[in-house]
């Protein structure tokens, strides 16, 4: 109940001047209190933006998704990309490098909130990690030295290991059965380590390794009769002048599906759907704008973007 004046108290001098001291209180503190709710929206807001940030772990060097000069600089395809991406989510990103075999584990522990680096998407990887929506698909291959017989293999454009006719099951064999009593090398936990083992075991020498360097360093000194990676990055170690990528050739068919899946995308934690509607929602406009081809052709030389 609101308490009054009495009728016949209304036209004293005293009250008139109490209740006008009463009212100018009572602005002042309906001000304040909308200073103090306009303070606190702004706040809120400003909080929001400054907690819109996405860490992101991504590889050191793996021309050309990721390219680390001798100043420890790092670009690539995957880094142009994540620039992109991260504006259209309206987002801070902060890209840290990290070691393959370390993702899994990192990720889970909350290190980083998505991985941006050459992840093949896969039925076995998808029991480990949410995935974006594929934003690049190339075809994995077969390096040898050039004076290597194994050069003479005949090739097909591409062969998909998840449909294959009775001609590219052929084509499959004979390279299978090329590779017999070979040393191929692989990388540790990544796709091409899945193939040898699905299709080389017992057939080949398999030697995994742990850093990309090494394995293409030993393939160059002809420790290695041949080492299975990404079409795109190897293109790249046999165009660069340095490290003796002169000296390999590619040979068989470019491969994709089987273990090497269908894709390229961004790895979240399992069951980050809201993170990945994201980043689905920018990978969807970047190709549907052109900006993903148009940064394939920078780095493969060829739209790379997976459709």
């Amino acid at each position: 109940m609101a308490i009054g004046v009495a009728p016949w108290l209304r036209g004293d001098p005293k009250v008139q001047r109490f209740r006008a001291r009463g009212r100018a209180g009572a602005a002042n503190k309906f001000c304040l209190g909308v200073v103090a709710v306009i303070v606190a929206f702004g706040l809120s807001v400003g909080l929001a933006w400054a907690e819109d940030i996405i860490r992101i772990g991504t590889y050191r060097h793996y021309p050309p998704w990721t390219v680390s000069d001798a100043a420890g600089t790092i670009t690539g395809f995957e880094i142009d990309l994540i620039h992109d991406l991260c504006k259209r989510m309206g987002a801070t990103c902060q890209t840290v490098t990290v070691d393959w075999e370390k993702v899994y584990d990192e990720l889970d522990a909350g290190l980083y909130d998505a991985y941006v680096g050459c992840m093949t998407i896969t039925p076995e990887r998808a029991k480990r990690v949410t995935f974006s929506q594929s934003y690049a698909l190339t075809p994995e291959y077969f390096a040898t030295a050039i004076e290597n017989d194994l050069t003479s293999l005949l090739t097909l454009n591409r062969l998909d290991l998840d449909h294959m006719n009775a001609e590219e099951e052929d084509t499959l064999q004979s390279v299978i059965a090329a590779l017999r009593g070979k040393k191929v090398g692989v990388h540790v936990d990544t796709v091409y380590e899945v193939f040898a083992k699905q299709y080389l075991t017992g057939i080949s020498d398999i030697r995994v390794y742990h850093a990309e360097n090494v394995k293409y360093a030993d393939m160059v000194q002809g420790k290695l009769d041949a080492i299975l990676d990404g079409g795109a990055a190897l293109h790249e170690f046999i165009l660069a002048k340095e490290g003796g990528g002169s000296r390999l050739t590619l040979f068989g068919p470019a491969l994709i599906g089987g273990p090497f899946g269908h894709g390229v995308g961004a790895a979240l934690r399992l069951g980050n759907e809201g993170l990945r509607q994201r980043f689905d929602a920018a990978i969807a406009a970047a190709k549907a704008d052109g900006t993903l081809a148009r940064l394939a052709l920078v780095w493969f030389g060829y739209n790379a973007a997976s459709e």
